[in-house]
């Protein structure tokens, strides 16, 4: 019954444990100190786990089994779903210390979404890759669904190519080349070599009261253009791109706000299928959950009176921010 929590566990401690050493120098009266997963719920995890491992170019094991469902009572009322089984297969990202970390429900009522690239919630995962041409090549022929205007990749300038493709799900997923590539700890065989992620918002100014003023991050907005509405298959809409790295993590958050084109907020339930979380390490895990409480979040996790809970050595919350992202908020061992 505990071993979906205990991986929990372990990806979280990792992330925490990969991250400290390198913010011993962080400022004192910063939030946000750390990144973990990015964590998609989807309908069929075995089915998302074989797209990952494909598109990053990781192994399965010599004997692959199912995934096991479980109704383990702390992970499920850390998700905000008592009565729910769950779950959980993760595969890393070549070059990061950033998990895939799938997650599945069964026996609760869930309404799959699949977002459009501008409406306000959707999210996109970004590949930092060697070879676009090579790796899309290989993801069409397993029937990947290619979002990009004319199926292939795009010139964003004299030194980027990029395309969009979408996982099982619908999640979107950009595969970015870079010139000069980025240095990168992924072995020489990986096409893959870093990550990035991109948030699409309601409104760039209301968002950043949350991510800037109370997260502390510090980010870099541009002009609204159309330079990349071929990549992102959006006729005759203008993007403005904001850009921020996680405080003591190398993520870095693209946030996108789309106008002149139609657009839906999504409202999806942590249960549905096209719902997204994303793991922040933080110095204060009350403190913070408060502060974004204030900022309009919703606390999603039950059993901690509106509040953070404890858990097997973490301190734990899930908020869901204004554009219905998903937050994990933690740390290690903080107080009751």
């Amino acid at each position: 019954m505990r071993l979906l929590w205990i991986r929990f566990c372990l990806v979280a401690v990792v992330t925490w444990n990969s991250f400290v050493l390198a913010r011993q120098a962080s400022l004192p009266g910063e939030v946000v100190v750390g990144s973990g997963s990015f964590s998609p719920i989807v309908k069929d995890v075995d089915k998302s786990l074989a797209f990952y491992r494909s598109l990053l170019g990781v192994a399965p094991p010599a004997q692959v089994t199912p995934t096991a469902f479980s109704n383990d009572s702390a992970l499920a009322n850390f998700l905000g779903t008592p009565t729910a089984q769950i779950g959980v297969a993760t595969v890393r990202i070549p070059g990061t210390m950033m998990n895939v970390e799938i997650v599945d429900f069964k026996d609760i009522d869930r309404k799959a979404v699949q977002p459009r690239l501008q409406d306000p919630g959707a999210v996109m995962l970004i590949l930092l890759v060697r070879d676009v041409d090579a790796l899309l090549g290989r993801m069409k022929n397993e029937g990947v669904h290619v979002v990009t205007t004319g199926g292939l990749p795009v010139n964003l300038n004299e030194e980027t190519r990029a395309v969009v493709i979408q996982d099982p799900d619908g999640f979107h997923i950009e595969l970015l080349q870079l010139d000069p590539l980025p240095e990168t700890t992924a072995p020489a065989s990986s096409n893959v070599i870093g990550s990035r992620f991109a948030l699409t918002v309601e409104d760039t100014e209301r968002t950043m009261h949350v991510f800037r003023d109370v997260l502390g991050f510090k980010p870099q907005s541009g002009p609204f253009t159309d330079a990349a509405n071929r990549l992102m298959n959006t006729p005759g809409a203008l993007i403005r791109r904001t850009a921020a790295q996680v405080p003591g993590s190398p993520l870095e958050i693209n946030f996108l706000e789309f106008k002149g084109i139609d657009r839906k907020p999504i409202n999806a339930r942590i249960q549905d299928p096209g719902a997204t979380r994303l793991q922040l390490r933080v110095r204060d895990v009350d403190t913070t959950v408060k502060s974004l409480k204030a900022a309009g979040g919703q606390v999603v996790t039950t059993g901690g009176d509106g509040g953070p809970i404890n858990m097997r050595g973490l301190r734990v919350a899930i908020v869901r921010e204004l554009n219905n992202l998903f937050l994990v908020i933690f740390a290690q061992g903080q107080r009751q």
